[in-house]
């Protein structure tokens, strides 16, 4: 049996680094580009009226029952 394994070089590991946080500056444009227009084809008022009631209902469901340490 013989061992195909190839350890990965420090300039494998650095490249994968660079390129991932090179597609995480993608993705996190992409995102803030996607809210800007999602803001402005609904306005702002709605937007955070929905932002809130969701965080509202998320806060209630996590801690839905708890009562205060006393």
């Amino acid at each position: 049996m013989t061992n195909d394994l190839k350890p990965y070089t420090r300039s494998d590991v650095e490249s994968a680094r660079t390129r991932g946080q090179l597609i995480g500056w993608v993705q996190g444009a992409g995102a803030a580009i996607a809210i800007g227009v999602v803001f402005s084809l609904i306005g702002w008022i709605p937007t955070v009226l929905l932002a809130g009631g969701v965080g509202y209902l998320v806060y209630r469901a996590l801690f839905k029952g708890r009562t205060p340490a006393q």
